[in-house]
């Protein structure tokens, strides 16, 4: 009878320890999940409209006719036609003091 009790005992023991990794385990996947998605809301955004534009930069004039400029590389993302003139939110982010911009979308034009 003790070692009915005994394997008993062990086995519970084993589902309440298996049990409590798996919490943190669980826990652990919700921290990154938060952390992801706080860098994500780090971003930062601008709308205007293009003022020029080379394979590497790109220049926004905005409505208080201030220029700011953004780098250009082989990860930005472009949706529409990019021109001059053209109606803009750029999708950035600030590293070592430059604006790297990572999404270009074209605006409708307001009529």
């Amino acid at each position: 009878m003790s070692i009915s009790r005994t394997v008993i005992v062990g086995a519970a023991l084993m589902l309440i320890t298996g049990g409590a990794a798996l919490a943190a385990q669980a826990s652990s996947q919700t921290t990154s999940t938060k952390s992801s998605n706080t860098a994500n809301a780090t971003g930062h955004e601008e709308m205007g409209t293009v003022s020029s534009l080379t394979s590497s930069e790109l220049v926004l004039l905005n409505d208080k006719q201030k220029e700011t400029t953004f780098k250009l590389d082989s990860s930005t993302k472009k949706e529409g036609t990019i021109n001059k003139g053209a109606h803009v939110t750029v999708y950035y982010k600030n590293q070592n003091h430059e604006r790297i911009a990572t999404e270009i979308k074209v605006e409708p034009k307001k009529s």
